[in-house]
């Protein structure tokens, strides 16, 4: 029997002169709405296209030609000149560099390179991955109305591409953009497509499972179910012990400590808020670091380490505004004013909680203009019950009739309570009501 012999084709060297013009034929793909397999039919496959696109292979002439004509392009396009590689350079340069500053907690910094690169961004598969790190960076600052916006945009050149890595990658920040403007729905439901998409093998990055694993023990943790949440988190954690991502275990140790406070765990609770801490110290993340020194403030507090829980709480306001994060700033503050009431100093807490209201409104952010006024309406029902009133009955109009937020919950029981010391019984009563329906599953 005469074996017969099969000839492989060798694969040419990785060079950058390859991966430019891999670049540039993906670029173009994408622009033209195709996928791999649609651009190569019927000559080549998919993974052939891959392998074009990655910089792997070295096709001839004549295949440059076939794959320029099927995108209406000259054949001279795959053939970059110096100033378009150059550009084409400075902006994977401004791309990385914008991760790393985010990565250490100078979102704002990434803010202003990012800007001029999206400027220069002219086709919409350059466009997407720079809205995509800007939108991450908006929402490192607590901007979420800017980055859902920003974000929508780059999901959109991602779906209309066919793009699934970047849809999914997408989804999954905006997501974190929508869960922190109250749309926790929306959030899940973005989560769940990400999670669904990945389980079928569209994206292997095992880093970014955990992430939506732990995105939806957020949402859990948002509806009260402090449990289910912690044991989400706990899942992520298995699932990703072999990922040495500092960054990432440090969110989900943060994660873990606040879930093992809201279930009584403190001792717990404070042994995950430092590791988290720790890790966060050691990719200089000074905002992360500030938030979850004020989450272990609180736990010390419950443990009755007054002192030491003051002194975290003036290191978390310190760290915060060397972030230059003013929504952290804020949350910080009202933390401390109401400690300040409830050690007696009760003019001065209420000072600072107002002025907390005042900061929250400069920044327009809803969810924190909603949760500056609630805490500070509670306080101020022991003092001046209707004063107390109006401030609640602005946080409520702030997210509406027609969400269903735990806290709105906790407003309506707050005016409740507010309204039967003014002997308004019957208005007490109906919001009384309204506070069991919006906890009530539908």
């Amino acid at each position: 029997m005469v074996g017969t012999r099969t000839r492989r084709r060798k694969p040419a060297p990785v060079s950058e002169a390859l991966q430019g013009l891999g670049e540039r034929l993906r670029r173009a793909r994408l622009d033209a709405g195709l996928s791999q397999a649609q651009l190569g039919q019927p000559h080549f496959t998919r993974a052939y296209m891959s392998a074009i696109e990655l910089g792997k292979v070295q096709p001839s002439m004549k295949s440059l030609e076939f794959l320029a004509a099927k995108l209406g392009k000259p054949a001279s396009f795959f053939i970059e000149d110096k100033a378009e590689e150059q550009r084409r350079r400075e902006r994977a340069a401004g791309l990385a560099r914008a991760s790393q500053l985010i990565a250490e907690g100078r979102a704002r910094g990434a803010i202003e390179g990012l800007e001029p690169l999206l400027t220069d961004s002219r086709a919409p598969s350059e466009r997407a991955p720079v809205l995509r790190a800007l939108g991450r960076a908006h929402w490192e600052v607590g901007e979420n109305t800017e980055a859902a916006a920003i974000l929508s945009d780059a999901l959109t050149i991602y779906r209309a591409a066919n793009d699934r890595e970047g849809v999914i990658r997408t989804e999954v920040q905006l997501g974190l953009a929508l869960f922190a403007l109250m749309s926790a729905a929306e959030a899940l439901v973005l989560w769940d497509d990400a999670l669904a998409s990945i389980a079928r093998g569209e994206l292997k990055d095992p880093l970014l499972k955990v992430h939506v694993l732990h995105n939806i023990g957020l949402i859990h943790f948002h509806n009260g179910d402090y449990a289910m949440a912690l044991r989400h988190f706990e899942r992520a954690e298995s699932e990703g012990s072999d990922i040495a991502d500092p960054k990432w275990l440090a969110t989900l140790y943060a994660a873990m400590g606040m879930s093992r406070h809201q279930v009584r765990d403190f001792e717990g609770a404070v042994i995950c808020l430092r590791k988290s801490e720790a890790l966060f110290e050691s990719i200089n993340n000074r905002a992360r670091v500030a938030e979850t020194r004020l989450q272990r403030a609180r736990t010390l507090r419950e443990l009755g380490h007054l002192s030491r829980s003051r002194e975290a709480l003036d290191q978390a306001e310190a760290l915060a505004a060397v972030a230059d994060n003013q929504a952290l700033r804020i949350r910080i503050s009202q933390t401390a004013a109401t400690y300040m009431i409830r050690d007696g100093e009760v003019a001065a807490g209420m000072d600072r909680l107002q002025a907390c209201v005042r900061q929250a409104d400069v920044l327009g952010e809803p969810y924190l203009r909603f949760q500056a006024r609630l805490v500070y309406g509670r306080e101020l029902a022991a003092v001046d019950p209707n004063a107390a009133e109006a401030v609640l009955r602005e946080a409520a109009e702030i997210i509406g009739e027609g969400e269903r937020v735990p806290e709105l919950a906790e407003v309506y029981r707050e005016l409740s309570d507010v309204l039967a010391l003014r002997g308004l019984s019957e208005e007490a009563l109906a919001y009384s009501q309204k506070a069991v329906r919006m906890v009530s599953p539908r």
